[in-house]
């Protein structure tokens, strides 16, 4: 095994594959005595933030820690969301997703907001860690006002707003208050320090499809609110268990790809395979002796479609020139895995995810020790 300052790469870690294209991070990652933004853009995997929380540490224990990047209250839509950080309100709100059947409207950076009548509201972000700044994209009537901060006017892309606030030093709350505010896209916490600020957007239920509605409005504003350097895609899952083909996963993807580059001309990418998913198989229908009622048994089976899927991302990776985190192959390989799924053998239970996570962000610290020793070597 390899040691690295912060903990040891061990022996399961699968590790990044093509991932030349990645070499400007891992300059990036070497020299910038500023903060570098990375953006993980996924499905259920990703919003529950257990996931990509593990990869978040394994970073910034690395590299140092720069912020957590975007932070949706995800409570107040309604949904789960990860931990580390809370929101709350003084009024209800609804809550709008990307996957929303007839969805009409634009939901925002994360692919989900929250809305309401045109009226004042206050929402309070609670933080784990102290806060230094945070930007705030809404859409509504004037500047906010803030308890436990100053704000700073950002830009205007109307009709949204968006302003920055720098938190009173050492605080770990805030109380922004909106003379009137109408839609509440979240916020990016983030630090004027050297380190990583790492973005995770994930919608329960999508698909790279969904990433690109509003022609790729959801996806480019990602890019625009985080402006990254890296930008994982974890998604995949959800197009196993539809009826996609390879050449309409590899064009949702290349879109997706365009619109992030629009607003983040820099930004190079990774892609992680979806899990080896299973799914419910019921059994010829049998009585059991004495009894009137049917009943049927039941097994989980491997998700067919995913195989097809894995092989598509791996295509479109090595054709674009992306790098690519096999997650399905790992699972195959890694005994761990067997006792990390959860019920529905779909999702995974905490150690679950966290295991992914851990792998994940140590094969990006393999990669970056590689390329040290390469450019040590040249």
């Amino acid at each position: 095994m390899m040691l690295l300052a912060g903990g040891w790469l061990g022996v399961h870690a699968q590790k990044l594959m093509n991932d030349t294209n990645l070499y400007p991070v891992y300059q990036a990652l070497d020299t910038s005595t500023n903060a570098i933004s990375m953006l993980h853009l996924g499905d259920s995997h990703v919003q529950a933030g257990t996931y990509p929380d593990a990869v978040r540490k394994v970073l910034q224990d690395q590299f140092g820690y720069a912020g957590r990047g975007f932070v949706f209250p995800y409570n107040l839509a309604g949904t789960n969301g990860p931990d580390g950080y809370k929101w709350s309100s003084n009024v209800r709100w609804n809550g709008e997703r990307m996957v929303d059947r007839n969805q009409a409207e634009w939901p925002g950076p994360g692919g989900i907001m929250l809305s309401r009548e045109l009226a004042p509201a206050t929402v309070q972000f609670t933080s784990d860690s102290a806060i230094d700044w945070l930007r705030v994209w809404y859409k509504g009537n004037d500047v906010p006002e803030v308890a436990g901060g100053s704000v700073f006017e950002g830009s205007k892309d109307a009709p949204e707003l968006e302003v920055r606030i720098k938190a009173d030093s050492g605080m770990t709350a805030m109380a922004i208050r909106f003379p009137g505010i109408s839609r509440f896209y979240g916020a990016v916490d983030e630090r004027n320090a050297k380190g990583i600020t790492y973005s995770a957007i994930g919608i329960n239920g999508a698909q790279f499809q969904q990433y690109n509605l509003f022609d790729g409005g959801v996806a480019g504003a990602a890019g625009m609110l985080t402006k990254p350097l890296l930008v994982i895609f974890s998604l995949g899952t959800n197009e196993a268990f539809g009826a996609i083909t390879a050449v309409q996963l590899k064009a949702e993807m290349e879109k997706t790809v365009t619109a992030v580059r629009e607003y983040a001309p820099d930004a190079k990418f990774l892609f992680t395979t979806p899990p080896s998913g299973m799914m419910k198989k019921r059994s010829v229908p049998y009585r059991p002796k004495g009894s009137k009622r049917t009943k049927y048994r039941t097994k989980f089976i491997a998700v067919p479609q995913a195989a097809t899927v894995r092989q598509a991302i791996i295509e479109f990776c090595r054709e674009e020139g992306h790098a690519y985190w096999d997650l399905f192959g790992e699972m195959r390989a890694d005994s761990r895995y067997t006792r990390a799924w959860s019920h529905d053998h779909v999702h995974f239970n905490a150690y679950g995810y966290r295991l992914q996570g851990e792998q994940l962000g140590k094969a990006i610290l393999q990669g970056y020790r590689n390329w040290q020793q390469t450019i040590r070597k040249n």
